[in-house]
């Protein structure tokens, strides 16, 4: 009989309510039965103004890149119980790290060594709370006349806390004892006072101690000043109203959710993703899926069909709820203003464990700020979507484009021109790129909806902290990549080489064979980030003769074959390095696009000529107009093709023109009966009956399948990749040829059913 239990050592940490608390702690519970409501205002807001300025000072006060300027880190003000009130405007993935740190403190800390005024704990242990050992929780308690009121915690991500790779993303991690260690939360601070005992035992792991230590002391400054802060709110205003206050903020946020959940036929709903590569020389493909099921105004989420746990792609628990969170208050509650815990509420959690989104020990898990998190914040946003789009329009109108599935970029790390290590976070990613919604494009360079207030770093400022010459940071162009009925927002990408130092290392980089992420309603999948490093060049022979190249393409040299997860590389002084982010994904067939559209974006210089006729269909004319008639047999011409392809459905039906339809998605819609109940999917162009509410429209689609490396240049990569066993399935209108879903389907996978709407009770 297994006996293992969610207690965050063998198994993720999952708090069973009502929490096992030492009798002798003391929880702080009174409130005021009426609070009126210029005093809730103003105590709502001084809460609110309490969690930004934590966030604040920890910024001011952090030194490491990632920290100061990209703001990878999160205050929170949580109840004596570990409840969130309010969460800040920065990495949103954080959502609940503290939260579920706090609640382990309170029941494995409480009795021995205890939880007293003036002490704070620290962990990074990811089976308890942290989406990776890099991000570190500082935990502080808030008492009044001996009771527990609340906690005040941050948790910010360090330079490096050890492993075998600089920077701690240890890609060729075999287990949790090639990562990082893993600290169970223990008291750094005791009586207000830093045990340095215990910090040394911490710093002792890093390559960058220095900046490590000022960034943990930020850390405890920052929650040491928002501590005060809440001690003076109380006394100002009295314990048992600032509770009363807390408690209706987080009832509000449950309302907000459950009113909009209303709006939302119940159904269940499902997304497939995929990764290259648990670890250095590994080249096989591994699936995440995520399910949705909507009951009443209750959410339950699963993993089910998710692989087992493989190398360092994992997270556990706390990085699945987390990335989940993240997305669903981006989406559906993004107007409470980090006020989430009463979102909380109403999710329900059914994690498989043993599985690359719910891993057990000693499963490693320190790359995942940079692979799976992503992927899972993706997968969760495509799920939502999937779900508001069936709900309301103004429900559909909230609803956000997949996220990218990595977070781009490099770690390089050597000796800077004094002869002292340095580690380089290159976080420039945070420029982004936003997907499409329903009704409009993605944003150029538009971040990241989990991290609002994420911004990338000037390459001067960088430039001065690193030995490295940034040659060219460039939009990326708007190709077959992204493309939809709305097209995804462009992203960037960036060059250099080492500067006046004999070379540095590259200890991590991203370069995927196949793009993760793909479009809803029959748009494009999106781009896959690349890494191209070429040795030997000619580059400061081009720089002293006053050429800048804007290319690893604009200079000689040898290129490196580099691997998905490959070891560290070695770069000279003449060494060229690039990576490439990821556009958005689009919304709807790319052959629905507006013409217009489509010239403006090759009139700006976005996209060319030839990629306009052969991903959209249309032809400008000499006067550079669109060539409607051109454009319409071109288009036409590519239905056909479709069509001509695809493998038709066992009937064709047509819907009556009196009956009322809805739209979805693109080209998906539902039927009402004249009671105003769901009753069947409907293909909106041509009104083919796609089969009943309750069962799976893709059945009644024709059905074209090809490998994805044979559909556009901008996905073709090498045959002996992994994204060479990638195929991409169209699901077609069979009469209009209109693209109603695409999937990316590993080889030897077969298709998801993703979409059913719950038939309504007779």
């Amino acid at each position: 009989m297994n006996t293992t239990v969610w207690d965050g050592r063998v198994r993720g940490y999952i708090p069973q309510e009502p929490l096992t608390i030492a009798p002798d702690l003391l929880l702080h519970t009174e409130t005021e039965e009426e609070v009126d409501p210029v005093t809730f205002e103003v105590i709502r807001y001084s809460l609110l103004n309490i969690n930004v300025e934590h966030g604040h000072t920890l910024q001011r006060l952090c030194v490491s890149p990632v920290t100061m300027l990209a703001r990878d880190f999160q205050p929170s003000l949580m109840t004596a119980d570990g409840d969130l009130v309010f969460l800040g405007p920065y990495l949103q993935y954080f959502s609940n790290a503290q939260s579920l740190t706090t609640k382990w403190i309170l029941e494995n800390r409480s009795q021995a060594p205890g939880i007293a005024p003036g002490d704070m704990y620290m962990s990074n242990d990811p089976y308890v709370g942290t989406p990776h050992q890099p991000d570190t929780i500082v935990a502080a308690p808030v008492f009044v006349e001996g009771e527990l009121f609340g906690w005040i915690a941050n948790v910010l991500h360090h330079t490096d806390i050890g492993g075998t790779s600089p920077g701690s993303f240890c890609v060729d991690a075999k287990d949790m004892f090639d990562d990082p260690p893993a600290f169970p939360p223990f008291k750094i601070v005791e009586a207000g006072q830093i045990r340095n005992d215990l910090e040394e035992i911490f710093l002792r792991q890093s390559r960058s101690p220095s900046n490590v230590q000022m960034d943990l002391h930020a850390a405890i400054s920052a929650a040491s000043v928002a501590v005060r802060d809440l001690e003076a709110l109380i006394a100002r205003y009295g314990a048992s109203t600032v509770k009363s206050v807390m408690n209706r903020v987080i009832d509000a946020g449950e309302r907000t959710l459950q009113e909009r959940l209303a709006k939302i036929p119940d159904g269940t709903w499902t997304h497939r993703m995929y990764a290259e590569a648990a670890h250095t020389g590994d080249d096989k493909t591994y699936a995440y899926q995520l399910t949705l099921r909507k009951s009443g105004t209750e959410l339950y989420v699963d993993n089910a069909g998710t692989d087992p746990q493989a190398g360092a792609i994992n997270v556990t628990y706390a990085g699945l709820c987390g990335a989940f969170f993240s997305a669903l208050c981006a989406a559906l509650t993004s107007d409470l203003a980090g006020a989430y815990g009463g979102v909380y509420r109403r999710v329900h959690f059914d994690p498989t464990p043993g599985t690359l989104s719910c891993a057990d020990f000693p499963a490693a898990v320190s790359p995942a700020g940079t692979f799976t998190m992503e992927i899972l914040i993706s997968l969760s946003g495509t799920v939502i979507s999937k779900m508001m789009a069936c709900g309301s329009p103004d429900i559909q109108e909230l609803a956000i484009g997949s996220a990218h599935a990595a977070f781009y970029g490099a770690i390089t790390a050597g000796a800077n021109r004094a002869g002292e290590p340095f580690i380089g976070v290159n976080a420039n990613n945070m420029i982004g790129a936003l997907s499409a919604s329903p009704t409009a494009d993605g944003v150029d360079f538009g971040g990241h909806f989990w991290i609002p207030e994420g911004i990338a770093s000037n390459v001067e400022e960088l430039e001065l902290l690193w030995p490295n010459l940034f040659l060219y940071r460039k939009s990326m162009s708007t190709g077959a990549d992204g493309a939809g009925r709305q097209r995804g927002g462009r992203s960037l990408i960036e060059g250099a080489i080492p500067w006046k130092v004999p070379g540095l290392a590259a200890a991590l980089y991203i370069d995927e064979s196949f793009p993760k992420t793909v479009g809803l309603f029959g748009a494009n999948p999106g781009s896959a980030g690349r890494f191209r490093v070429r040795h030997q060049t000619n580059i400061l022979e081009l720089l002293r003769g006053g050429v800048v190249p804007t290319s690893v393409d604009d200079v000689s040299g040898v290129d490196h074959a580099v691997e998905a997860k490959g070891p560290m590389i070695l770069m000279g002084a003449d060494t060229v390095y690039e990576w490439s982010a990821a556009n958005g994904v689009g919304h709807g067939d790319p052959l629905q696009r507006s013409a217009d559209l489509v010239t403006m974006d090759v009139d700006a210089g976005r996209m060319d000529r030839s990629t306009a006729e052969r991903v959209y269909g249309v032809h400008i004319g000499v006067d550079t107009r669109p060539d409607e008639a051109a454009t319409r047999r071109a288009r036409e011409q590519l239905l056909r093709a479709r069509l001509a392809d695809a493998t038709p459905p066992p009937t064709v039906r047509r819907i009556g023109e009196a009956s009322e339809i809805r739209v979805v998605g693109g080209e998906l819609g539902t039927v009402r009966d004249d009671a105003g109940r769901l009753i069947s999917y409907v293909s909106m162009t041509a009104r083919v009956d796609l089969g009943p509410i309750g069962g799976n429209y893709k059945q009644w689609c024709a059905v074209r399948e090809s490998r994805l490396y044979d559909n556009d240049p901008v996905f073709l990569g090498a045959a002996d990749r992994a994204g060479a066993r990638i195929r991409l399935r169209e699901y077609l209108c069979p009469v209009s040829g209109y693209r109603i879903d695409v999937e990316l389907l590993r080889d030897g996978d077969g298709p998801l059913v993703d979409f059913m709407i719950q038939a309504a009770e007779s």
